[in-house]
């Protein structure tokens, strides 16, 4: 170690050998002396500003190359997040756009379901309305039963009697409303993906399109049939149904609309056939209810309830008193003493006292031009102007005017024409006793 040393202290002494530094001056000559020492002690002070400097310097040159790589780095993560940030800005537009998508087409699907549903629900509860008041002219009717009081044996007799068979079926309006509801546009044709949710909400609504327009095609075809039965019934006792029903000023029923506009385009072409035959089905029910209003003035029943016996029939026949023949404009029913004469349909006591021929007589104005009238009565029990209904009391059976014993005289006019009144019976009778 002292060797090194030893070693190191000569090396030195020969670089740093004492050294003087002359300066002159105005003709005077100054000198400085220099030890190893001194020059030893200044080396190291300059060799450590020089180290100073070169270190400031790396260190300058560094520091602003990791300065110029941590802005590189946080530009990097500025983009990275920035689109990150726009991928999910992206991916939430994409998700509200389809939210919007579904929702606009939902809430157009169920606007159009809902208005189905409406017309439907109108439609139901006006022919079941309809049908009400036809079963409870049927309870009616059945009180009174045949001319003599029989039940029928067999149901829609008439309808079977007189409508003409047609040579070649015609094909079912539920079959014909199978193929249409089947034909709800296809839902594959959606895009994106929106595309399943769509089609399965299309799929509900073409199912349940397909139920209505079986209701639809189901309720035009039974209104359709009860119209024609009824339309049937008024022809065989000799009364068109045109007569009796308001005819429609155009015949073309689609042409016959009005009101706002309400946009059905979410159905398409689904929808436009459906009220299409929505329509149709609501002609239908529309007329049949136009007939059946009619159908409540037309005496189809019995004027008696009781048991009786038919004793005279309409037409040409051998008078009971002097035994000429001569016309009889109505029918005659034999039953006990008093039994009670009652109104054969609705209507208004057109008059109520004694005539001629007939002795104490009742008559009912009906409208539509019909007039029922009931002779021969023992006793009156209304009043003129008086309403009625069916199987109202208007009289006590007797003899009286021109008449061979306790019976009541029956009459049916249709304007002013007397008609059978055992036709209107039957068909009262077979119709609705069905």
């Amino acid at each position: 170690m002292s060797r090194r040393s030893g070693k190191m202290r000569r090396v030195l002494s020969r670089i740093f050998k004492e050294r003087q530094i002359y300066h002159r001056s105005d003709g005077v000559v100054h000198f400085i002396s220099m030890s190893s020492k001194t020059q030893i002690a200044l080396a190291v002070i300059v060799g450590g500003a020089l180290l100073w400097v070169a270190y400031a310097s790396v260190n300058v040159v560094f520091k602003e190359q990791i300065i110029v790589a941590k802005d590189r780095d946080s530009r990097i993560m500025e983009t990275t997040y920035s689109k990150r940030l726009h991928d999910a800005q992206r991916a939430y537009d994409d998700v509200s756009e389809l939210n919007q998508i579904i929702k606009q087409n939902f809430d157009e699907t169920l606007s159009d379901i809902s208005a189905r549903h409406q017309l439907l629900q109108n439609m139901v509860e006006r022919k079941a309305a309809i049908d009400e008041g036809l079963n409870a002219l049927a309870n009616g009717l059945s009180e009174a039963g045949g001319p003599n009081g029989q039940r029928p044996t067999n149901g829609n007799r008439v309808m079977i009697d007189v409508a003409p068979g047609e040579p070649t079926p015609r094909q079912s309006r539920m079959s014909a409303a199978r193929k249409l509801g089947a034909a709800e546009p296809d839902s594959s044709k959606a895009n994106g993906t929106a595309s399943e949710a769509i089609r399965a909400m299309n799929h509900a609504a073409a199912d349940l399109h397909a139920e209505q327009m079986m209701l639809v095609a189901a309720l035009e075809e039974k209104a359709t049939a009860q119209r024609e039965s009824l339309t049937l019934l008024l022809s065989s006792v000799g009364v068109p149904a045109e007569s009796l029903v308001t005819p429609a000023k155009i015949s073309n029923t689609m042409l016959a609309q009005g009101g706002p506009f309400i946009d059905i385009a979410a159905g398409g072409e689904a929808a436009a056939i459906f009220y299409e035959h929505a329509n149709r089905a609501a002609a239908a029910v529309d007329d049949l209810a136009a007939i059946y209003k009619a159908l409540q003035n037309v005496p189809l029943s019995s004027p008696l309830v009781v048991g009786r016996r038919f004793t005279s029939g309409f037409g040409i026949r051998r008078d009971p008193i002097n035994g000429k023949y001569s016309r009889h404009n109505g029918i005659d029913f034999a039953a006990p003493w008093a039994s009670p004469v009652t109104a054969t349909a609705d209507g208004v006591i057109h008059f109520a006292g004694t005539r001629s021929g007939f002795g104490r007589v009742v008559e009912i104005n009906h409208g539509n031009g019909f007039i029922t009238r009931y002779a021969h009565l023992n006793r009156i029990s209304v009043k003129s102007g008086q309403k009625v209904s069916l199987h109202d009391k208007v009289g006590e059976l007797g003899s009286s005017g021109r008449s061979t014993g306790p019976h009541v005289h029956y009459e049916v006019l249709y304007k002013g024409k007397p008609l059978n009144p055992r036709r209107f019976i039957e068909a009262g009778r077979y119709v609705f006793e069905s």
